[in-house]
């Protein structure tokens, strides 16, 4: 199999229909890779069996909302059929039985895999009824819904650093403090110095574009720093305020959590199977329940609730970075958590002071 995403056939712009009166489990963003120690689903397939067990027990219907298996960081099927076989067959036996639909992701590869190996019904979304829309997520990420390929290429550059390295570069920062996560944090911030000074003088000579884009890439990553992951949630919000459907469900930013968004509208985040989630979405032919099944956790609007308020949203990096790095590769909010201590940042405070003024009292301690 190809190393890169979308090296092969297209996928599929195709919406299946289902009826809102199926009873139906979702869940996404699983990323079965090679069970290495840079596998990011950490072994979790006695816990993801018994949950399709479960599915098959109570007669419902099963939705992957994409991105099931991580060849970025596998980079063959071979790999990840040794290493999670059995989640594979179960998966391919409950396709035979009662099928199994299958929303395509931006990790995904040929899908000719999923279609004729799995027996998957692939397709690009689902619609309940006429007013619920489920889809992967990254159409609406501002970056790789129209960069899949450059996307793709970067994501597999950046496992395989990890699987070198054998450390974590993730976000948010204060859940993967590595050494390896705070140096490329330390490195971007001075690469960024560096090339606004180069494309001022663009800007200068009449050539601005290139430093807007540039810094639209800064802003999407410092979002998904703050809690806004892959930048989602202005998108989210507009399709609910303009679209027709009155829920979406969605995975991709691996947040889970249910909210209205405004009066009748609601939205649904799957969340993922990755390092210690394990959560899933349920349809009763009325509402949607968001849980965690290894934890037995329901999720509301409880992690959304920075970006309903819009604390998260006027939050730059020169802001984030003058707050929280302390010098020698320490970050404020991630120190205090090692410590013990309310690591709560700033801008999430229930007193938050504007973006342009610094904390009060916290001291420059590490």
């Amino acid at each position: 199999m190809n190393a890169f995403p979308w090296a092969r056939r297209p996928a599929p712009s195709r919406t299946v229909k289902l009826s809102q009166d199926t009873p139906l489990y979702v869940l996404s963003d699983v990323h079965l890779g090679d069970g290495s120690r840079s596998d990011a689903f950490v072994g979790k397939d006695k816990d993801l069996l018994d949950l399709l067990e479960k599915v098959r027990a109570d007669g419902a219907h099963l939705v992957i909302a994409g991105d099931i298996i991580d060849f970025s960081q596998a980079g063959s099927f071979t790999r990840v059929l040794r290493a999670h076989g059995d989640v594979l067959r179960c998966l391919s036996t409950m396709a035979g039985e009662g099928g199994v639909t299958y929303i395509w992701g931006n990790h995904d590869y040929d899908m000719a895999l999923y279609r004729d190996l799995l027996r998957w019904d692939v397709c690009s979304a689902v619609e309940l009824g006429e007013d619920i829309l489920l889809v992967h997520g990254h159409q609406l990420d501002p970056y790789i819904a129209n960069n899949l390929r450059e996307s793709g290429v970067a994501t597999t550059v950046h496992h395989q650093i990890e699987r070198f390295l054998g450390t974590w570069i993730r976000l948010p920062l204060e859940d993967f403090y590595t050494l390896a996560g705070r140096l490329v944090w330390w490195l971007a911030w001075h690469w960024t110095q560096l090339v606004r000074v180069v494309y001022g003088v663009l800007d200068s000579l009449g050539f601005p574009r290139k430093g807007q884009e540039y810094e639209a890439y800064l802003r999407y990553w410092i979002q998904a720093q703050l809690g806004n992951p892959m930048d989602l949630w202005p998108q989210v919000a507009r399709h609910l305020e303009q679209g027709r459907h009155r829920v979406l469900v969605c995975g991709h930013s691996h947040m889970p959590g249910r909210m209205e968004v405004m009066p009748g509208r609601w939205f649904v985040n799957t969340g993922s199977w990755t390092f210690r989630s394990s959560q899933y979405v349920y349809w009763d032919c009325e509402q949607f329940e968001v849980r965690d099944w290894v934890s037995g956790k329901s999720y509301g609007d409880e992690l959304y609730k920075p970006l309903i308020e819009g604390r998260i949203q006027g939050v730059t990096f020169d802001q984030w970075w003058r707050h929280e790095y302390r010098g020698w590769l320490r970050f404020r909010s991630a120190e205090r958590r090692r410590r013990g201590q309310d690591s709560t940042p700033w801008y999430l405070r229930e007193q938050a002071q504007t973006p342009e003024d610094p904390p009060r009292g916290e001291g420059d301690g590490p």
